[in-house]
């Protein structure tokens, strides 16, 4: 066993609190309900149509949506059929609206006719990237970026892969319960990506306290040269790819860069485990572990959810009765996002749902000024200076936040949790963040705007150059250079032109002297 353990700057430290939930890796399973909730964005449906419609029998595994390039089909998660197809905006976000679909099932859970492959090494890298692609893999830690996009953009490039296992949300056990079922075939799915990538070198990442899964790590991976196991602080977060490559190589992911540019492949457990099954089971991404986390009133535990799987079932099936006084979030207690609709269904990257009563999350706190403390700024495992974003929010230096690289922020609500005057600061960078996306879209658009410009400029010297009889003017404006364009070409025009003028002025000349015989005939 590799016994070095690795750590990283700020961060919190819940190692007492994650004993209580140690015992919670048992996998569960939960019954099929009889109606599922598919949504999709409408903004990627414009350019990934459906491939289904209303009252049209499914199997489970059928796609019911085209994919594109970077876009992965979405397929249903039971046999059944579609019951209603419509648009849909959540109360909590009407900007963005989505495609609903209402799968109903017949219980029977038919899949599509699955195409295994058992020797993955007898076909190359793109044809897997293919399948990948097409069973509509994408990163189950929360990224939602399309996997096969990720391989793609991989070869030759990367070196490592980094399996991260590190669940930096306190509680959420859903990756603890993969490894301790499915281990050995997350280790054929990292073998199968380092097939694809090329790579030499599988890091696996887990938290030191996670005694059982080390042990188990270390003896399947006994004598294996292409794996090596890593152990991190049992801090939060620990889980993003940045804090995770700075962790294990001491080396930063560039701004605005992903750390494929710096030669490592970094995929969390579950999208191992789903690349597994798309590859050597051929099964599309269905279904996936969530981990149901709740207070002392509520049950918990982690369970196989197909996707789609509607909010108000799991409150039924758990015969929670009292929706008013319960608060309800997709993702874990700190980055989740609470729900307001329980028509709402989970989906790819909803790794938990935390239920929690009104009384314990809906304490209210007094926001104090800033007193630079400095607390903030100590803790942010990412080194950014909250503090002094939070005072370039306030006084709209939208330049200040940019060049202070505000959207590198994670929004692990580090910084919040230690800042002694309640302040928000994630709500605040949350914000931000939306006001430098709509200041990125407004330089994109005059910078088009400029791009057309001067296309317009180059075209209207064309003209003027072919029509104008005064090569002065052209010479003399700085701005329409005859180097621009494709210089022979023109000079072969003008040099026409030039000719033509000069016949039109003899034939003029020509006449004018006609003219002046006649008059004198005349006389």
């Amino acid at each position: 066993m590799h016994k070095k353990k690795y750590n990283f700057k700020g961060g919190i430290d819940y190692s007492s609190l994650k004993k209580e939930q140690s015992n919670e890796t048992v996998k569960n399973f939960l019954s099929f309900p009889k109606k599922f909730i598919i949504f999709i964005k409408h903004s990627l449906l414009q350019k990934n149509q459906l491939r289904v419609r209303i009252n049209q029998k499914v199997l489970r595994g059928q796609p019911l949506s085209f994919g594109s390039e970077t876009i992965v089909p979405v397929h249903s998660p039971a046999s059944g059929y579609i019951k209603n197809i419509s648009f849909f905006s959540f109360s909590e976000n009407k900007s963005n609206e989505y495609i609903k679909i209402v799968i109903i099932s017949d219980g029977e859970d038919k899949w599509i006719k699955l195409h295994p492959i058992k020797n993955y090494k007898k076909h190359t890298p793109e044809k897997l990237i293919r399948i990948i692609h097409k069973s509509g893999i994408i990163g189950l830690g929360g990224g939602k970026f399309p996997s096969s996009q990720k391989l793609k953009l991989s070869i030759n490039k990367v070196h490592t892969l980094v399996i991260n296992a590190v669940e930096s949300e306190p509680f959420v056990t859903s990756d603890d319960c993969l490894f301790n079922n499915y281990l050995n075939e997350i280790l054929v799915g990292c073998k199968i990506i380092s097939w694809i990538s090329k790579i030499k070198l599988v890091l696996i990442v887990v938290q030191e306290n996670k005694t059982e899964i080390i042990s188990k790590i270390s003896s399947l991976i006994h004598n294996q040269l292409l794996f090596k196991l890593c152990l991190i602080s049992n801090k939060y977060p620990g889980g993003s790819s940045k804090i995770l490559i700075k962790a294990l190589t001491d080396k930063e992911i560039p701004y605005k860069k992903h750390a494929i540019d710096i030669g490592f492949l970094v995929f969390n457990v579950a999208t191992v485990y789903s690349i597994k099954r798309a590859v050597f089971n051929g099964e599309p991404l269905t279904e996936r572990i969530v981990t149901f986390l709740g207070d002392k009133n509520f049950f918990h535990g982690n369970f196989w959810v197909k996707i789609g799987t509607p909010i108000s079932y799991f409150l039924m099936h758990f015969k929670i009765q009292a929706y008013s006084d319960i608060n309800i979030y997709l993702g874990g207690m700190l980055m989740g996002n609470k729900v307001f609709d329980l028509n709402n269904s989970t989906l790819q990257g909803q790794n938990c749902i935390f239920i929690t009563s009104n009384k314990l999350i809906n304490k209210k706190y007094t926001e104090y000024a800033c007193i630079r403390c400095g607390f903030c700024s100590k803790a942010c495992p990412i080194n950014l200076l909250p503090q002094q974003l939070y005072w370039y929010i306030q006084s709209k230096e939208h330049d200040q936040t940019n060049k202070h690289h505000i959207l590198d922020c994670i929004e692990c609500k580090v910084c919040e949790q230690l800042c002694p005057s309640n302040i928000p600061l994630v709500k605040y960078f949350k914000y931000e963040k939306k006001i430098q996306h709509n200041i990125n879209i407004e330089n994109n658009r005059r910078n088009l705007s400029l791009v057309r410009f001067e296309k317009k400029q180059k075209r209207l010297f064309f003209n003027k150059k072919i029509f104008s009889k005064d090569d002065l003017f052209l010479k003399s404006n700085p701005i329409l250079r005859i180097n621009d364009f494709n210089s022979k070409k023109i000079e072969k025009t003008l040099n026409s032109f030039e000719i033509e003028e000069n016949k039109k002025n003899k034939r003029k000349e020509i006449i004018q002297q006609a003219i002046n015989r006649m008059k004198l005939k005349n006389k």
